[in-house]
């Protein structure tokens, strides 16, 4: 079952184990902005947060469980940090189960691999248009 990111940035599932996963590239000449594959993650309260780290616009945040169940130091805000202001950023999307949130990340990767092979077909349709474009300039040999 997906579960609202803002219920999380509200406290309201504080000690809960969840998944989370977001791929997010907007700009696709860029780097993706956010990367987080589907990572089982314990949601803890920000009062937890060693002094030297902030989350901003939650009260809780995530930390990641390792293999053997390990919760680790890592912190892992809700939000992303292209929010600005009173405006929080892009959520990162949360999950009860792990085969929903495999789901939802497949589902994002695709949308961004479509987008590049459109890309990638305009790019190709342009420079085919230019090469037969310059050929048409070619001269022919004068005796």
């Amino acid at each position: 079952m997906k579960i609202e990111t803002k219920e999380v940035r509200e406290g309201k599932h504080t000690g809960e184990e969840v998944w989370i996963c977001h791929y997010l590239r907007p700009d696709l000449d860029k780097k993706a902005l956010r990367n987080v594959p589907p990572t089982k993650v314990l949601i803890r309260s920000n009062d937890e947060l060693p002094k030297n780290k902030t989350v901003y616009y939650s009260e809780d945040h995530f930390s990641p469980i390792n293999k053997s169940g390990k919760v680790l130091a890592r912190v892992i805000s809700p939000v992303d940090n292209t929010g600005y202001r009173m405006r929080a950023g892009n959520e990162l999307h949360v999950f009860t189960k792990e085969n929903e949130c495999i789901a939802a990340w497949n589902d994002q990767v695709d949308r961004v691999c479509f987008e590049l092979e459109t890309k990638e077909l305009m790019a190709a349709k342009s420079w085919r248009l230019q090469k037969e474009a310059l050929r048409e300039t070619k001269l022919g040999f004068v005796t």
